[in-house]
């Protein structure tokens, strides 16, 4: 009887493994803990001090740090008893849940192991950094529900919480990010503010605001205010609400949309309309990063300034320096990368400001390539595994400039020969050459107006070697030659012999441990005509880096020309700090000679500059910072730059103040309130792309587009 009713659990009731039928209506005292593992849609495992299995009623009961574990989801209580049929477990005691996502405790809870939903009563669930409690809690796939929930990220006691939200409700999904509904904020206990809903992501927190303010001669004093702001971890941006007292009100936006795992557009947008002139001044990008798989990727891009004075105007208000206010470019590139090769693909708009309007408001066409396509074959065995090895690279445009008023066309390619040689001990050399192609189609312009043609095929040679030594456990050397030469179509300003490169270069470097470490390089030009043998040499640099303990360092480079026997430039700096990082001091320098060069002595008269700055921070009371900052012209006896930051610990956040002068871009204060766990940082679509396309290389394009790399 007692094995049919096994059979049938087997079979219609997910069945018990063997070893349970041995473990029936047995009870474990004592110092060994009690172990039994049950076949159910998957396994489960469940550990406590005292284990009873009551066979007829199917009934699981134990008591005694129990805990029970299936797959990712682990339950821990004083007792527990669990229904193998429903797979309804009842927990009571002290109660934590866990899983992948979220950890729950709370005082009692009923959890189905089968749906992997459940119920718990007065509850503490934490996801770094947020801390949220609540009367009851709904625990479903995907995201649990929290009923008149509390959430913070201070870990104070409750009396003394720097700050809090009170919700109707809190839904956290996967452990992604958090809605909270009729939400009311607490400054200690003093209610602040209220919004009818909240959404913040867990694991990626941005700064929630930043305010900065400043003055210069075009826009007067003025203040910066960036917001930003989250629909869903998938769509999110920055509001900019900017106030000019000689301009007026500047508004701006930037948002990014993750379409998948791989892909991501970004919109920015900035404008404003000047009070003194009403004219309206505007800056604006649009940006698609898209992979189909890691192999396959690519860009699409619209860089568009209003005006090319934009960016020298608002330059305090810039929020995307990748602009370059003077030309509007639009981009569509491609690349595929296999283990072996990579091809690429771009088609690119160029247009500049029209010389001719004072306003820089017109731009016309200075470049047009429709397409460049490239080639690159990484490099690949030619005699036996480990002898030699190829590779090859080509490339081809169809290509439009302003200079020439036609297409042109291009083709390159160079296909290369290396091998990688250990010999001795610690002894390596690296060798390559290759041969290089260049061919357009017809002379351009700049060519045909100084009777100049290179038109046709170019070819060259290229030779690398590197040497690559470790004399000692304290001594390093290497020394790289490189040679180019063209072997027809040279021009006049070519060398007769046609070489373009003839250099050789190199360093000695000396380390023990973490103590010292001193390098010394330069490098011997014999391409360089009309000059004595000390002016071929490029400056003779000296690095030194000491580190006696861990309480201060020291960093000299200095950079001497063999030619003038004198001293071009010298960088130095000196960090020290208190055994409890009670303090920091540093103090730097920096002098250069204008007048000193690798030939020797260009000039007479110039004077030197040498400047010093200094850096003191300390800690005062309990969770304070300053932090000063003195940059003094030596030369011209003023001081060039301050800066004065105020920090404050706020336990779970921090908060600093920044005030800086400097000559050129004005006084500036700024102020930012972060997260500790997670510091903020500008919202960057680069950021955002790379972290999701982690090891997606570009390796076939150039120029603009090898940014997407």
């Amino acid at each position: 009887m007692q094995k049919d009713r096994i059979e049938k659990g087997k079979s219609g009731r997910f069945g018990l493994w063997g070893a349970l039928a041995l473990l029936a209506c047995l009870t474990w005292p004592g110092l060994v803990r009690a172990d039994l593992t049950m076949s159910l849609n998957t396994q489960v495992h469940i550990q406590a001090d005292v284990i009873e299995y009551l066979k007829d009623q199917n009934l699981v009961m134990a008591k005694g740090q129990v805990h029970i574990q299936q797959g990712a989801v682990h339950l821990y209580a004083d007792s527990i008893r669990y229904d193998v049929v429903a797979q309804d477990v009842q927990a009571s005691g002290h109660v934590v849940w866990q899983d992948e996502h979220q950890e729950v405790e709370s005082k009692s809870l009923n959890f189905n192991m089968r749906t992997g939903e459940g119920k718990a009563f007065h509850i503490k669930t934490t996801e770094p950094p947020w801390i949220s409690t609540g009367s009851e809690i709904d625990m479903m796939r995907g995201k649990i529900v929290i009923k008149d929930a509390v959430t913070t990220s201070c870990d104070y006691p409750e009396d003394y919480q720097h700050f809090h939200m009170k919700a109707d409700k809190i839904t956290i999904y996967s452990g992604d990010y958090l809605v909270a509904e009729n939400v009311v904020l607490f400054i200690g206990k003093v209610p602040v503010f209220y919004f009818p809903f909240f959404v913040r992501t867990i694991h990626d927190i941005k700064t929630p605001f930043s305010i900065t303010t400043g003055s210069t001669d075009f826009l007067g004093t003025y203040i910066l205010l960036t917001s930003s702001y989250l629909i869903n971890p998938k769509s999110y941006g920055a509001l900019y609400t900017d106030y000019y007292f000689k301009k007026g009100l500047g508004l701006g936006v930037r948002h990014e949309i993750a379409l998948n795992d791989y892909s991501v557009l970004s919109l920015y947008g900035y404008g404003i309309q000047q009070k003194d002139d009403q004219k309206f001044r505007w800056e604006s990008r649009v940006r698609g990063l898209w992979a189909f798989s890691s192999s396959l990727q690519g860009r699409v891009e619209a860089d568009l300034p209003g005006d090319g004075f934009f960016s020298n105007d608002y330059s305090v208000a810039r929020r995307d320096p990748s602009l370059v206010t003077t030309v509007r470019e639009y981009d569509v590139s491609a690349t595929f990368t296999q283990t072996d090769y990579s091809m690429g693909l771009l088609a690119r708009l160029q247009q500049t400001a029209d010389p001719n309007d004072p306003n820089e408001t017109n731009f016309i066409k200075s470049l047009e390539t429709l397409p460049q396509l490239t080639f690159s074959l990484f490099p690949q065995p030619f005699l036996w595994k480990n002898w030699l090895k190829y590779d090859l690279s080509l490339q081809g445009d169809h290509t439009w400039t302003q200079a020439n008023d036609y297409y042109v066309n291009h083709a390159s390619g160079e296909a290369g020969l290396s091998q990688s040689l250990l010999f001795f001990s610690g002894q390596s050399l690296f060798s390559r050459v290759a041969l290089d192609e260049l061919f357009q189609d017809v002379p351009d312009a700049a060519s045909t107006l100084t009777g100049i043609n290179n038109a046709g095929e170019t070819h060259s040679l290229n030779i690398q070697n590197t040497w690559t030594s470790r004399w000692s456990e304290y001594f390093d050397s290497s020394f790289t030659y490189n040679f180019a030469q063209k072997l027809n179509n040279r021009l006049p300003t070519d060398s007769p012999t046609g070489v373009t490169s003839n250099l050789i270069s190199g360093f000695g470097e000396f380390t023990f441990g973490s103590l010292v470490r001193a390098r010394t390089s330069t490098s011997f030009d014999f391409n360089i005509q009309g000059v004595t043998d000390g002016g071929r040499f490029s400056f003779l640099r000296q690095e030194l880096y000491l580190t006696p303990s861990p309480l201060v360092d020291y960093l000299g480079i200095v950079d001497y020309s063999i030619q003038a026997n004198a001293l071009k430039d010298l960088s130095t700096v000196l960090n020290l700090k208190s055994p409890r990082d009670m303090w920091r001091f540093r103090i730097s320098g920096n002098f250069v000679d204008p007048n000193v060069s690798n030939t020797g002595f260009i000039s007479n008269g110039v004077p030197a500059t040498f400047n010093v700055a200094g850096e003191v921070d300390l800690a005062f009371f309990t969770n304070y910072r300053i932090a000063l900052i003195e940059s003094y012209d030596l030369t011209n006896a003023q001081f060039q730059t301050r800066s004065i930051s105020i920090y404050r610990d706020l336990h779970d956040w921090e908060a600093q103040l920044n005030y800086t002068q400097d000559p050129l871009l004005g006084n500036k204060v700024f102020f930012t309130l972060d997260l500790k766990a997670f510091p903020g940082r500008p919202l960057t679509v680069s950021d955002d792309q790379l972290s999701r396309m982690s090891g997606i290389r570009n390796q076939g394009l150039t120029g603009a587009a090898s940014q997407f790399q």
